[in-house]
């Protein structure tokens, strides 16, 4: 077996194995079934420890591409090509037959998925400013803390970490969560209501739906609304009546006559740091929405995505806190105050309920990751949490700032926003006459991307609005895309034309 190692090489050389004989696979000069060195041999033969050879066979025998015979010694598995990636068969070379029964037609499943994601854009430069991702900056993430942390954590290693845990979540991190909606006004003694802990905000919410939404029951959504929640809806087949908003929210009056016909049996809602508007609900319009539902009798669903990121003023309740009658189930998410990839949020639910959401995650997904959770809750009780929000509080602040800043000193006559307490987007209202799709193929072709309306409006129609987020681009980044938005959007001012070249359609991107 011709292997060469380079023990200069930043590769490590057990790796340096492994890849080695993999490529003699994939080139045909190890076949299948054929025999190769020990263990032994090939460090004697290579000069290095037995041990790292014996963690390159690990790696190759996991990878399904040698194995071990008791008693004969170590072979290249019967299909390497395969598992390889190489010669991945059809069903005709692999001896089936395609005429014996009819194929299955999998059209009537398929699902819709256009606004899910936005169209990529290849830039002409490198230089393109993207102010269309609503999540926090990787660049802010305390990579040195949580690697102290989870250093700790599997260097003395609990079995729970790694076993099917109770559905409601880690019990630390609940009862943490307890204290904190407490100390938002919510009720949390015992029959009140519970903490379950979920794998991000859609897991929650979905959990959530699957309870209180019956098959041919409809929801009222806000309009515009975030994405997600409408992406969701779709993908469940759940009917949504949107409901207009204004500066103090959504407009209760208008979602009276809704509730009125009959149809609508849920409500969801942001009515703190709303996504994409950064509006925040008026004290007298949640008032009147609790009131709604108690009429009614529907509940509300409450996405409290932004809470801890606020930047200035007094915090409005939660919906949750003014919530006597049980109406309200509350949803947030440290997707957005930490780390994402964490996929961590939690529902506080009326008692009554949560024995069977309880009982629906366990038949659903039997659980989370209690290690994660465990993670996340020894960050918090060490303080790292508490340290990293005040720090990203104050760059977001500031990034904010700037952004309303610049908008103020360049939009052109005819655009208006409002300036947001609290998350991550500014709702930038254009020309009556200028649509947000074609100005997006604009401001692309100039260097710099927002999120445009259609994605946002339940009916997915493009309005003059556009979305932009200021949580992952940096200062002299957002002062140089905000110049470039303004310009574009002068631009057409001056001369509509220009807008003809745009894109009209979701469609349209791609091309």
């Amino acid at each position: 077996m011709n292997i060469s190692i380079d023990k200069d090489s930043r590769e490590p050389v057990y790796e340096q194995i492994r890849r080695q004989v993999t490529e003699l696979v994939n080139d045909g000069l190890l076949s299948a079934g054929q025999k190769i060195p020990s263990v032994r041999d090939l460090a004697k033969q290579l000069g290095v420890s037995v041990k790292t050879v014996y963690s390159a066979y690990e790696g190759l025998a996991a990878e399904k591409i040698i194995e071990s015979r008791h008693g004969s010694g170590t072979y290249i598995t019967d299909h390497p090509d395969v598992v390889s990636g190489q010669n991945l068969r059809t069903r005709e070379e692999m001896g089936g037959s395609l005429d014996e029964i009819p194929p299955m037609r999998w059209e009537p499943y398929f699902l819709q998925t256009g606004f899910f994601t936005m169209p990529p854009y290849h830039a002409g430069t490198d230089k393109f400013i993207k102010m269309s991702k609503g999540s926090p900056d990787p660049a802010l993430f305390p990579f040195d803390r949580i690697k102290q942390v989870a250093t700790t954590m599997l260097w003395y290693p609990k079995e729970f970490f790694f076993d099917i845990g109770h559905p409601q979540g880690f019990q630390p991190l609940v009862e943490y969560l307890e204290k904190e909606m407490a100390l938002e006004g919510v009720p949390m003694a015992e029959g009140e209501n519970d903490i379950i802990l979920t794998g991000g905000f859609q897991r929650a919410l979905a959990l959530v739906l699957d309870r209180i939404i019956k098959p041919g029951q409809m929801v009222a959504i806000e309009s515009p609304t975030y994405s997600g929640i409408m992406n969701l809806l779709m993908a469940k087949e759940i009917g949504y009546v949107s409901i207009p908003m204004d500066k103090n929210g959504m407009d209760t009056d208008y979602l009276a006559g809704v509730l009125n016909q009959g149809e609508v049996r849920a409500i969801i809602t942001i009515p703190t740091f709303h996504n994409p508007t950064g509006i925040t609900m008026s004290q007298s319009r949640r008032e009147h929405l609790l009131r709604l539902a108690a009429r009614h009798r529907v509940p509300i669903v409450e996405d409290d995505w932004g809470r801890q990121l606020r930047y200035e003023g007094k915090a409005s309740p939660p919906l949750k806190a003014m919530d006597t009658g049980g109406y309200v189930i509350h949803i947030g998410t440290f997707s957005k105050c930490f780390l994402p990839g964490l996929r961590i949020g939690w529902i506080t639910s009326p008692a009554p309920l949560s024995v069977s959401l309880v009982r629906a995650k366990a038949g659903s997904d039997s659980g989370d990751s209690f290690f994660n959770q465990a993670l996340l809750h020894e960050i918090i009780v060490k303080g790292h949490f508490s340290r990293h929000l005040r720090k990203t509080l104050r760059e977001y602040k500031k990034r904010r700032d700037v952004l309303c800043t610049v908008l103020k000193e360049k939009m052109p006559t005819g655009c208006s926003f409002h300036k947001p307490r609290g998350g991550f987007y500014v709702w930038l209202e254009l020309p009556h006459n200028i649509k947000s799709l074609p100005l997006l193929t604009l401001a692309r072709r100039a260097g710099m991307e927002f999120l445009p309306s259609s994605f946002c409006m339940p009916d997915r129609k493009d309005v003059p609005a556009l979305r932009l987020s200021f949580s992952r681009t940096s200062v002299e980044d957002i002062e140089e895309g905000v110049g470039i938005l303004c310009k574009v959007i002068q631009d057409c001012i001056d001369n509509p034309d220009l807008l003809s070249s745009g894109a009209h359609s979701y469609e349209d991107l791609y091309k």
